[in-house]
């Protein structure tokens, strides 16, 4: 596999990445994917190479947009790179499929493989859990959005812009964040997944709590826009907590 790239060769080619998707990012995704390839009987290689390469930083399009489309032009670069590195074809085309097949928001291209399920896992787990929460709020930061507007049980349908600053973490929790887990498609990746989404979900129950300050009730945690959307599967837990929040 370093034949091909090694990590500090990878970690050069991140030098224009975002707070969100840098090469400490890398690093973790391709950590994760190493462990889930080897537990799920994956080519391992083909993962690996897969993972160092799924963010590659490449210029924005027409209209000024680094991330929309990022999947495809890092799938593309990345087959370039390979090429140049004299790599056979049919593993580079397998590459390629993983990275083009990693994007959450866009399901155009699903994995077709159990390479590209691994890879997609790992880089979703690493949007889960604690690091996600703190990746959440390194982009909103760098984005200039603020950091909270309205508990997760008020956000609405239609609130679903991430192009203005009112759009914060707590909308991407909503959005995407606390649908990854059920997106999951290896064995490995779900056990590692039930604990990452709790912590995450506990998190942002807190972070609720905190900024409407005091409140009596636990079920004014528990909205109709989460509840239609989620079943009563959260709500209960923000309830079963409920006495453990108010006790720290």
């Amino acid at each position: 596999m370093d034949k091909l790239i090694s990590i500090e060769e990878a970690r050069a080619l991140y030098l224009a990445g975002d707070a969100a998707h840098d090469f400490d990012h890398v690093q973790r995704v391709t950590l994760l994917a190493d462990r889930i390839a080897a537990a799920e009987q994956a080519d391992r290689t083909v993962v690996h190479l897969a993972a160092l390469l799924h963010d590659l930083p490449t210029p924005a399009d027409e209209t000024g947009d680094h991330r929309t489309a990022h999947h495809l032009r890092a799938g593309e670069r990345a087959r370039q790179l390979l090429r140049e590195r004299g790599a056979p074809e049919m593993l580079i085309e397998q590459v390629v499929h993983c990275i083009e097949a990693h994007r959450y928001r866009d399901r155009t291209t699903e994995p077709q493989t159990l390479e590209a399920r691994c890879l997609y896992d790992a880089d979703k787990l690493d949007s889960i859990g604690a690091i996600g929460v703190a990746r959440a709020f390194a982009y909103a930061g760098a984005h200039g959005s603020r950091l909270w507007r309205k508990p997760a049980a008020a956000i609405e349908k239609t609130e679903n812009d991430r192009s203005t600053a009112d759009y914060t973490p707590v909308h991407e929790y909503v959005f995407k964040l606390r649908d990854l887990l059920t997106t999951l498609h290896t064995p490995t990746a779900r056990i590692i997944g039930e604990r990452r989404h709790a912590v995450m979900t506990a998190f942002f129950i807190h972070l609720d709590v905190e900024m409407m300050g005091e409140i009596d009730e636990p079920s004014l945690l528990c909205g109709s826009s989460i509840d239609a959307r989620r079943g009563d599967s959260e709500c209960m837990l923000r309830r079963l907590n409920w006495s453990t929040m108010c006790a720290l």
